[in-house]
């Protein structure tokens, strides 16, 4: 128990089971958390505000670089937020992960030069831009360089802030390239006067491209969502934001991480994925009403494309699986004439499927880009770094990376890393064996609306502290209805032996499960959430896994 908050046994046991000792309780499930870390801890950061506030002072043309990706559109609206407050002459640029691919580049740079750019300020990506940032500088353009990303032994020329830099002490290593720029953010402003609603506003950013990069939702990133959230509950600052949450149809008032995960970082994304990340960065800037009702329709339109462009992927990927593990148990699978900003997702839903690394790779002009996801215990970046030097352009982390190489060395990396994937087995042979992770076991009577509204302790819940997951085993189904169609969900009900009905809700794989609850009762992995209906909160199990009983 804490000063304010009675926890039930039964939660303060997954609090537990996740490291939180009775000295972080208070600070893990309150409602105002404080911890939070000076920016200045960050190495080269100090250097870095002096290096940007100069460039304010003398007057210089400032350009904000980001990534295509949720976290770098957020991070580069953040940042477009709090220098605009110090100079008008501040503007952005966002590659085209079509034309141009992931990070800084040399032709981009003659761009910037060729509109007058004369200062260069990367968000979420630069860390390794070592020739390119020497090109910008040859031409007399300065860099400060924000990103989150893995460094290797390749730094960028000039000032780099990034909390996995060798000599960097900060202590949590685990923020998002929105949460580095967040904290140039707050050093700017501890050094020159910024608006507070501005300051107020931006975490929102920083809270939606923490969540959809997929960070830890533990330490620092815990408090910065959790204070993000609240501000969005309370309102939302960002005019284009709470219109996007409303066209998503989902309630700003009542919004949680894994609603901004599936329901918001997507539609985000697909500006980037299908072509034009700066209509995500336009949304969060404008405070025009049409404008921003323009770019709602636009993300909704390019998430629709996006998602019937991926079905189609995924299909042909499918068909492939079979031959190629034939190979190894390291998938490359080339699935062309797809559109190229939907092979990343591609690649995570054919991982799942098989539980192996996977990536997909598509030709094009003598090279082949790859974009990758892996499984737990399998480090993407280590496996593919290792091979840098045949790549030309190369980046990622331990569970996704990118890659462009020239159509002659595709062969002999697929049988290198299927080796390399051998070896890997050798040492851990279960490596691919599914896992059916739970928390606790649970009983039909104790699921209740008490539990369900105790579980909200856990929120924000994300990477590092998932949505908390219970194994109820004998489980008798019945009322069994699918939903849309008979290959992916379901509702039905599980009859307790007090002789209550628990409502249930199945997202995929309804069809197989089907089959297994006929007749006999069944083993259920899911969580214990509250659904509303018409103003009315019922407690409901959202089930990952439907298995014979006896399984686990």
């Amino acid at each position: 128990m804490t000063d304010s908050i009675k926890v039930p046994d039964k939660v303060l046991e997954i609090i537990k089971g996740r490291g939180i000792g009775d000295a972080e309780l208070e600070e893990f499930i309150s409602n105002r958390p404080q911890l939070s870390y000076d920016p200045f801890l960050l190495a080269h950061m100090r250097e870095g505000v002096e290096l940007l506030l100069s460039a304010v002072d003398r007057d210089l043309r400032i350009v904000i670089y980001g990534d295509y990706d949720v976290d770098g559109i957020t991070s580069t609206a953040l940042l477009m937020k709090v220098i605009s407050c110090l100079t008008d002459k501040v503007s952005y640029y966002i590659p085209s992960r079509i034309d141009e691919g992931y990070g800084l580049h040399r032709e981009a740079i003659d761009r910037i030069k060729a509109d007058g750019g004369e200062f260069i300020v990367t968000v979420d990506c630069g860390s390794v831009s070592r020739e390119e940032t020497a090109y910008a500088h040859s031409l007399g353009i300065e860099t400060l360089v924000t990103d989150h990303h893995n460094i290797s032994d390749v730094i960028a020329e000039g000032v780099v802030i990034n909390p996995k830099l060798p000599d960097d002490g900060y202590p949590f290593k685990d923020l998002a390239g929105v949460g580095v720029a967040y904290k140039l953010a707050l050093a700017i402003a501890r050094t020159r006067e910024i608006p507070r609603d501005v300051m107020a506003e931006i975490i929102e950013f920083a809270t939606v491209g923490t969540i959809a990069d997929i960070m830890p939702m533990m330490d620092e990133n815990r408090t910065l969502v959790k204070v993000g959230l609240r501000s969005i509950h309370l309102g939302c600052r960002n005019r284009g934001l709470r219109e996007l949450i409303d066209r998503s149809s989902l309630d700003y008032k009542t919004i949680k991480a894994g609603d901004i995960s599936y329901g918001i970082a997507p539609k985000i994304n697909a500006s980037g994925r299908m072509g034009d990340a700066t209509v995500g960065v336009r949304l969060l800037l404008s405070n025009d009403e049409s404008e921003i009702r323009e770019c709602c329709e636009a993300l909704l339109s390019a998430n629709n494309e996006r998602r019937r462009l991926q079905d189609d992927a995924f299909k042909r990927g499918l068909d492939m699986i079979d031959d190629e593990m034939a190979l190894g148990d390291f998938l490359m699978l080339e699935i062309n004439d797809s559109h190229e900003g939907v092979l990343g997702i591609v690649a995570g839903r054919l991982r799942e499927q098989v539980n192996r690394p996977v990536v997909v790779i598509s030709e094009g002009d003598g090279t082949y880009k790859g974009t990758g996801r892996s499984i737990v215990g399998v480090d993407l970046f280590k496996m593919l770094d290792k091979y840098r030097p045949e790549f030309k352009s190369f980046g990622g982390h331990s569970a996704a990376c990118g890659f462009t190489i020239d159509s002659d060395k595709v062969a002999k990396l697929k049988a290198d890393l299927n080796q390399d994937m051998r070896a890997i087995k050798d040492a851990n042979p279960d490596i691919f064996d599914l896992k059916y992770d739970y928390d606790a076991e649970i009983s039909t009577d104790e699921i209740d609306l008490e539990l369900a509204n105790a579980l909200t302790l856990l929120e924000p819940c994300g990477k590092g502290n998932e949505v908390p997951a219970f194994l109820l085993k004998d489980a008798k189904i019945c009322n069994w209805r699918f939903l849309k169609n008979e290959d992916k969900m379901a509702r039905f009900a599980i009859r307790g032996d007090d002789g209550r009905y628990i409502d249930a809700v199945l997202f995929s794989g309804a069809a197989d499960a089907y089959e297994l609850v006929q007749n006999r009762s069944v083993d259920i992995l899911g969580s214990v959430e509250i659904n509303v209906w018409r103003d009315e909160a019922r407690v409901q199990m959202v089930v990952r896994q439907v298995l014979e009983s006896g399984t686990l």
